[in-house]
């Protein structure tokens, strides 16, 4: 379930990361959005003195950061809502995945590929590698598809870490990272450190030059 934040916190938090609302009324930049399909409805909650107040999902932030990015590399409105539809649709993928029931069906039609190249192998149609680290068990492909959390972030203009909450994370865990722009001038990243129950620290070679979003997720 999404967490949410009044519109005031929302318009404060994205400023504070770089967000550029230009002269106007920055309410009425988030109601353009919405019409125009880059966020999310608002919805009205009541805040902590029982007044109703707009709210809308908290990484309504990411969002608007990666926007900001995106106009100020160019690209048009048009250009901009395909790439957020994109976006979704591998948010969208990978929360299904996460679901008990169509993780289930991954992972059955993972086996079934493990066992095809297994036989394959064995009638010597394919030839696999002798070296027991390049071998993959149907355990460890169970394993990949069970993500236990996932979310999206991004390393700020200037540096080169960022570390990501994520409580279900454990010592074992597997931390997948997919840039979803351009990171340059960095051209390699990898997570330096897993703190269990607190999150990981993703690390690039060189700071970034603007704010670069990625994606990530954790398997068991």
């Amino acid at each position: 379930m999404d967490e949410y934040i009044s519109i005031d916190k929302l318009i404060k938090q994205a400023k504070s990361k770089g967000v550029n609302f230009g002269s106007g009324d920055p309410y009425n930049r988030l109601r353009y959005y919405t019409k125009i399909g880059w966020l999310s409805h608002m919805v009205r909650k009541a805040d902590k003195k029982g007044n109703i107040k707009g709210h809308y999902p908290a990484w309504s932030v990411d969002r608007l950061i990666l926007i900001e990015n995106l106009k100020s590399e160019g690209y048009t409105n048009e250009e901009i809502s395909e790439k957020l539809k994109t976006k979704n649709k591998i948010e969208s993928f990978l929360m299904a995945v996460s679901s008990p029931e169509i993780r289930k069906q991954v992972v059955t039609y993972l086996i079934l590929i493990a066992v095809s190249i297994t036989l394959a192998s064995e009638l010597g149609f394919i030839h696999l590698g002798k070296s027991k680290s390049q071998i993959m068990t149907v355990g460890d492909i169970s394993q990949q598809t069970q993500i236990i959390q996932n979310g999206t972030s991004f390393v700020p203009k200037n540096q080169s870490k960022v570390f990501i909450t994520a409580e279900g994370i454990k010592a074992n865990s597997k931390v997948y990272v997919s840039f979803n722009q351009d990171y340059t001038p960095a051209s390699r990243y990898w997570v330096s450190q897993i703190k269990p129950q607190e999150g990981f620290e993703l690390t690039l070679d060189t700071p970034v030059s603007y704010n670069s979003e990625f994606s990530w997720w954790l398997t068991q």
